[in-house]
């Protein structure tokens, strides 16, 4: 397994290399074009260590200094948006001269003019810092997206309770402080009795999150019936699970993990270690079944999991409402198309057997700080009794 998963990385390294390459060289050629002088050796070393900055903010965190490491992480983020979409328009145009060569659509003369490298070149900068910009406002204008579930359980104590579910908030260096009062600030609004975070709170490390004190703004949260989070893959990539579980108690957070709680007598809240547990731990997590042992099948069932996987499970084991992320709704259009492929829901709402699923695409971003296609989102769930 370790040996594939080196292929794996040596490949993705391979091509990550390719596309650069690529991209650098037809930047060449447009700067070539404009009369532009610079070291080529000099560009070389620019866009070689532009690619990889994310991979080196990541990997050497520990040893850069504070300040280095966000400004490669922050470089990194947008370049790999930015890399996005050159590459797209480019293999466009690679395409548009592909059928050029066989139907002649584009004037011979017109294609040996000086100034057409020039002009391609500056319509696709144009388009690429368009939709980077469209993405950046996207991912920072949230959406507040609503469902109603009617579960056929009759409680007691409630009729109805209205849930707000956060997710993916990836908090760090992209998604700070400043973006997280905003989100707060909008949850405020809904009123919620209860919220819920299935996982993907942090950026892999707690770091920033303690830096800047996010633990204060969480405590200006105080629903009726409390907050809620599972754990993500995130909370483990960066190795400090024990840690963020600690800062998320100390930010008013109750950490479910692989257990359950009941809320209000009225109905029980599950939350999962997220899949990758497995894969970090080493060990499979908990089965519904040990979860739920001792849980009265009779009143409603909420269930927290990070990823939107194992839904044949929870319908096996009586769970009414699952509630996940982690699939960004593929955050990059048009990356939806393997999140579709990947997951049996990928995003929002659906009826499996008796369980209603709701998957989010998140209210914060991974890597690149941009969403294209759609924004971020608060989820908004009316559960009725």
């Amino acid at each position: 397994m370790n040996l594939l998963f080196v292929a794996m990385v040596i490949l993705m390294l391979f091509i990550y290399g390719g596309l650069t390459y690529y991209i650098g060289y037809r930047g060449l050629q447009f700067f070539i074009a404009s009369g532009v002088n610079f070291s080529i050796v000099g560009y070389w070393i620019v866009i070689w260590l532009i690619a990889f900055s994310f991979i080196i903010a990541r990997v050497g965190d520990r040893w850069l200094s504070n300040s280095l490491s966000h400004l490669l992480e922050i470089i990194g983020g947008y370049w790999m948006g930015i890399m996005t979409y050159l590459i797209m328009l480019l293999f466009l145009g690679e395409l548009v001269l592909l059928f050029n060569k066989k139907f002649q659509f584009i004037p011979k003369d017109l294609m040996h003019h000086p100034k057409l490298a020039i002009t391609m070149g500056l319509t696709v900068i144009s388009l690429v810092l368009i939709i980077v910009s469209y993405g950046w406002w996207s991912a920072r204008n949230l959406e507040i997206v609503r469902y109603e579930v009617q579960l056929d359980k009759e409680v007691e104590t409630l009729q109805e309770v209205n849930i707000v579910m956060l997710s993916d908030l990836h908090l760090g260096r992209f998604v700070n402080r400043n973006q997280l009062e905003k989100i707060v600030e909008e949850i405020s609004s809904l009123s919620p009795d209860l919220i819920v975070m299935p996982g993907d709170i942090i950026d892999d490390r707690v770091d920033t999150f303690v830096e800047q004190n996010m633990m204060e703004v969480f405590h200006k949260l105080n629903p009726p019936l409390g907050i809620y989070a599972s754990m993500g893959n995130h909370e483990y990539i960066g190795g400090q699970v024990e840690e963020a579980e600690k800062y998320f108690i100390k930010s008013g957070i109750n950490v479910v993990r692989d257990q359950h709680v009941k809320i209000a007598n009225a109905f029980y809240l599950v939350g999962r270690e997220d899949k990758a547990y497995e894969r970090f731990i080493g060990s499979p997590r908990k089965s519904l079944e040990e979860i739920l042992l001792d849980v009265d099948r009779g009143l409603p069932i909420i269930m927290l999991d990070h990823q939107p996987v194992d839904i044949d499970e929870a319908g096996a084991a009586g769970v009414d409402i699952q509630l996940s992320g982690h699939t960004h709704r593929g955050q990059l259009f048009p990356f939806r198309i393997f999140t579709r492929k990947i997951f049996m829901v990928d995003w929002g709402y659906e009826k499996i057997g008796n369980t209603h699923v709701i998957v989010t695409s998140g209210a914060g971003t991974w890597g690149p700080p941009m969403r294209v296609g759609h924004s971020s989102e608060i989820v908004h769930v009316k559960v009725r009794f």
